[in-house]
């Protein structure tokens, strides 16, 4: 679409809905989309969980900014990223210097919802020892931590966007805070 970043990075929490408004917001946009740990997986041939169980978060730190690095030329995309991607500052960088970074911005309370309705076991940062997902009030106590150590890079993004309300509310209002951020 004329006047759109020709890349858009969503950033926020896990669960916060980047991987489910992502899709919505590219055929809004008129771009593809790609989810980054999707990415991340095809080129290690690993599971995100995987290699956060063998190689260790680190190795996939490392996996994760070349994959970021990779969206950055090419065709153009709305770009899922992963709840810790744009909070490591030099990943955070590259997403500004390629496109429009947007923040989706939901409460811990909607984001423990959401996830206590999927696979906890792909959620590497939510499991307890022995791998077991980590009970409810523990979970959320987790969710919250995550979100105010990340919130400082979170809130450098373009464009905020609450995400608490339906996928397709939440694009709706994506695609339009992204024309006001661009005048359009």
């Amino acid at each position: 679409m004329p006047g759109f970043p020709s890349r858009v990075y969503l950033t926020g929490p896990m669960g916060a809905g980047k991987s489910t408004v992502g899709p919505l917001l590219a055929d809004a946009l008129g771009l593809r989309f790609v989810d980054l740990d999707w990415l991340v997986e095809t080129r290690t041939g690993r599971r995100v969980a995987d290699l956060f169980a063998q190689a260790g978060e680190r190795a996939f730190r490392v996996a994760e900014a070349g994959a970021l690095d990779e969206t950055t030329r090419g065709e153009p995309a709305v770009v899922a990223t992963g709840g810790g991607t744009l909070a490591v500052p030099a990943n955070l960088r590259v997403a500004h210097a390629a496109g429009a970074v947007v923040w989706l911005r939901a409460s811990p309370e909607t984001i423990d919802a959401r996830l206590a309705a999927t696979d906890l076991t792909s959620r590497p940062l939510l499991l307890g020892p022995g791998g077991h997902a980590l009970p409810a009030p523990e979970r959320l106590a987790r969710i919250r931590a995550l979100a105010d150590a990340r919130e400082p890079f979170y809130a450098q993004a373009d464009v905020v966007v609450d995400a608490d309300g339906s996928p397709e509310a939440v694009a709706r209002e994506a695609a339009d805070a992204l024309r006001a951020w661009r005048g359009l």
